[in-house]
């Protein structure tokens, strides 16, 4: 599936990803209508990440080794779950520590093999000017927290980027695309609150940040490819393996 294009993905996804576009599309609508820290305004944030949980689910989970990475990024939506919910009750420290878990999710699902160091430098060099450009202005905690929610936001976006092995692989691919789509939206939210207010802030942030989990979560159908495939073959080995044919039970009775 990884490499079967949009079109065989969107045929297995679309219907088990319509709660997601749902949510999306009330959260739209709706929240222009209410407030920030109240349990409606809440629900409206959090319901699309909830319908990526259910996604994750539906694609085939069970507790075991082989399915590590599903449980990794389920683990990774459901903080940064919590996550949305403590920054719009405005808990923004308590908020980027949340992220901060569902990164350090995020990345050990991806790995550090290959490594490709050549794409993770300039990721770091840009952490490093974005946060050296709004430093005077952050509070004194926010000057400890800030660093280190970027290294670990920049390392998600390396590690996602350093899995594509080849174009065709369009989850990868994909998942890739949302890893940075992440750090646009946590940028815009760095630079609205600390360097100079961006018009229509909110707006890109959510678009951006529901596309980056959307990408993400979509990914853990590789694995679902990948287990499926390893089911087939284990049943054609089971069936190539040829049956005692009954001349030769009867023959070790008779012994």
């Amino acid at each position: 599936m990884a490499r079967d294009g949009i079109g065989t993905i969107t045929k297995f996804a679309g219907p088990r990803m319509l709660p997601f576009f749902v949510t999306v599309a009330l959260y739209f609508s709706l929240i222009g209508q209410t407030q920030r820290r109240t349990v409606v305004s809440t629900v409206l944030k959090c319901l699309p990440i909830v319908s990526l949980w259910a996604f994750v689910v539906l694609t085939g989970f069970l507790f075991k080794r082989s399915h590590r990475y599903k449980h990794l990024i389920l683990l990774g939506l459901v903080i940064s779950c919590l996550g949305d919910l403590l920054l719009n009750y405005d808990l923004f420290e308590a908020g980027m520590g949340g992220f901060a878990v569902a990164q350090i999710f995020y990345i050990s699902a991806f790995g550090f093999r290959p490594l490709r160091a050549w794409i993770g430098i300039p990721l770091f060099c840009f952490g490093v000017a974005a946060v050296a450009l709004m430093f005077e202005n952050l509070p004194t905690i926010i000057k400890i927290c800030l660093p280190v929610y970027g290294v670990l936001l920049v390392t998600m976006c390396w590690r996602s980027l350093a899995r594509i092995n080849c174009p065709k692989n369009v989850l990868r691919t994909l998942c890739g695309i949302g890893s940075i789509l992440f750090v646009i939206s946590d940028s815009i939210i760095a630079f609205d609150k600390f360097y100079n207010p961006i018009e229509n802030a909110q707006t890109a942030i959510m678009v951006t940040y529901y596309v980056a989990q959307f990408a993400i979560a979509l990914s853990v159908l590789e694995s679902t490819e990948t287990e499926s495939k390893k089911s087939q073959t284990a049943n054609k080995l089971s069936s190539s393996v040829p049956k005692p044919q009954n001349g030769m039970k009867k023959s070790r009775k008779v012994v």
